[in-house]
C-alpha cells in the first residue's frame, strides 16, 4: 500500500478543493458534525474509522486512504514525542 505524504486534515482538504465543497456541505451529507470535520481538517481530530468509511463512500475511496493517512500522521507525530522516547527507552525487549 503506498505511503501517504499528507497530514488527515490537508488530504481531506484537498478532496474538499478537489471537489468544489467546504466542511459544512460535506459534514451535512456524510452525516456527521461540522465541528468534528472542521477539526479533522486542521489535524486537532483523528479520522475514526466511521468517519473514514463515510469519507470513502462520499468520495469514492478506500476507508483503507484515510485510516492510513490517520496512521502515519499519529506516528509521525509519535517518533517526534521526547517524553515518549525516554519512555521506550527503559522499556526491555520481552525475552523467551
Amino acid at each position: 500500500m503506498a505511503k501517504s505524504k499528507k497530514s488527515p486534515g490537508s488530504l481531506l482538504l484537498d478532496f474538499i478543493g478537489k471537489y468544489d465543497l467546504n466542511c459544512n456541505r460535506v459534514s451535512r451529507e456524510i452525516k456527521c458534525s461540522q465541528t468534528a470535520l472542521r477539526l479533522i481538517s486542521l489535524d486537532r481530530s483523528r479520522i475514526t474509522t466511521s468517519i473514514a468509511v463515510r469519507l470513502a463512500k462520499y468520495f469514492s475511496t478506500k476507508p483503507e486512504l484515510w485510516l492510513l493517512a490517520q496512521m502515519e500522521f499519529d506516528l509521525k507525530k509519535a517518533a517526534g514525542n521526547k517524553t515518549l522516547a525516554k519512555t521506550l527507552a527503559k522499556i526491555p525487549k520481552a525475552k523467551r
